[in-house]
């Protein structure tokens, strides 16, 4: 049973909501008080044998009620951190409880099994109808196969911060392209409600943009998906029937080709994109010629994936960057040659207190984006989380964990980027 104790850190939140006044942009004092929306109805999930209702918002005692998965609940006030305060429709419960064990029930983003590309760009189209001043959507490039390349950016048209977000580098990885437009969605439905460590999302967002590349190797996630009938280039597919030739006679594979493409991490011309990056580019490379995995490339920035994230990087100059990658339960912080050891060293501290992953230690760069950033003029913040405790690609059945685990990663990250610390 999901029936959350009371802790430290619930009480610290409790103190921080009630004891702390929430900003108010300027423009905002003076004007009319917005008409009263309508409660957003919500969903109990993942919640296992039942989520607790409490009293009070510390979520201490005797539960009031115990809700099934499935059971709608409108949200009278919140998300405050992980607490929300809920109504049952047609009952008399109402009570405090655990947000991150709801979702909403019109939610566009759906975690019904595989999170293809078509998906995810169809929940692109709709989340801009549904948030038109709320969710700008550009196209920054297109992958080898012909696939559009998106970056969404949340928050205010003259942000003092930026934060980016990526996920999908790596094709089998694709359980954390779902994740963050989850993330994403969350955070717009409660633009005007939700507050963190006393701040609200709108004030938040409208000082700390927040850029998503939900996928960044669409061709590669499609190819593990969905085998080589998912190219849509006769010459990539070529391709990929070359890299299996070299990594059966190089010792690579010995699976026969419909699983070794499953475990596919390239993009659909064989390179690793999070080897394609100038700073300690081909070093350590593990493959000499394009691969399911290990191959850099003939130059840095030679993909246009790779090509189109450092576009974005080098545009927004982010303060915070997040990376999604799968598996291990872990956390990367730093590299051996990173500038900016000691800045991050607090941001991971703090970010490992909401996602309760293990530390990693740095390696020896090796062209990887993060080995990039840290070597770059623009002091930069940044964590890489590896979801997942299984072989990849993560089945479904992990993902609720993830997704409670990472529920409140975006607003914690704006918080920490706008705090100056």
């Amino acid at each position: 049973m999901k029936c959350v104790r009371n802790t430290l850190l619930f009480a610290l939140f409790f103190m921080l909501i009630f004891l702390q006044p929430c900003s108010v942009n300027a423009a905002e004092e003076g004007a009319a008080a917005p008409e009263e929306a309508a409660p957003l109805v919500c969903v109990v999930r993942f919640s296992g044998a039942g989520l607790c209702v409490y009293g009070d918002p510390s979520l201490a005692g005797v539960p009031v009620a115990v809700l099934a998965d499935q059971t709608q609940v409108q949200v009278l006030e919140g998300p405050m951190d992980f607490i929300a305060r809920i109504r049952v429709p047609g009952t008399e419960v109402e009570g405090y409880t655990d947000m991150r064990f709801l979702g909403q029930a019109d939610a566009i983003v759906a975690d019904d099994g595989l999170y293809t590309y078509e998906e995810m760009e169809e929940d692109i189209r709709q989340l801009q109808a549904r948030y038109p001043g709320l969710l700008r959507v550009d196209v920054t490039g297109t992958s080898a196969d012909g696939r559009n390349l998106y970056a969404l950016t949340m928050g205010g048209e003259n942000p003092t911060q930026h934060i980016l977000v990526h996920a999908g580098i790596h094709a089998r990885e694709y359980i954390n392209p779902l994740l963050v437009m989850e993330q994403l969605e969350k955070c717009l439905a409660f633009y005007d409600s939700g507050q963190f460590f006393g701040r609200s999302y709108r004030d938040l967002f409208s000082n700390v943009a927040v850029h998503i590349v939900p996928m960044v190797n669409p061709d590669g996630i499609a190819i593990s998906q969905f085998g080589e009938a998912a190219l849509r280039s006769p010459d990539l597919v070529q391709m990929v029937r070359a890299c299996y030739a070299y990594d059966v006679a190089a010792g690579r594979t010995k699976q026969p080709y419909e699983i070794y493409l499953t475990r596919w991490k390239a993009n659909a011309r064989g390179v690793d994109l999070n080897k394609n990056f100038p700073f300690g580019f081909a070093l350590g490379m593990k493959a000499t010629q394009p691969s399911y995995a290990g191959y850099s490339g003939l130059l840095p920035f030679s993909e246009p994936e790779a090509a189109s994230l450092g576009s974005v990087t080098l545009q927004y100059q982010p303060s915070v960057v997040i990376s999604y990658h799968s598996m291990g339960e872990v956390a990367y912080w730093n590299t051996t040659e990173s500038r900016y050891t000691e800045i991050n060293r607090g941001f991971s501290s703090y970010m490992l207190t909401l996602v309760p992953y293990r530390r990693m230690g740095g390696g020896s760069a090796s062209g990887s984006y993060l080995d990039w950033i840290y070597s770059g003029e623009t002091p930069v913040r940044s964590i890489t989380f590896e979801t997942g405790n299984v072989e990849c690609p993560l089945p479904a059945g992990q993902y609720p964990k993830i997704r409670v685990q990472h529920d409140a990663v975006l607003p914690a990250a704006a918080w920490y980027a706008s705090s100056g610390l």
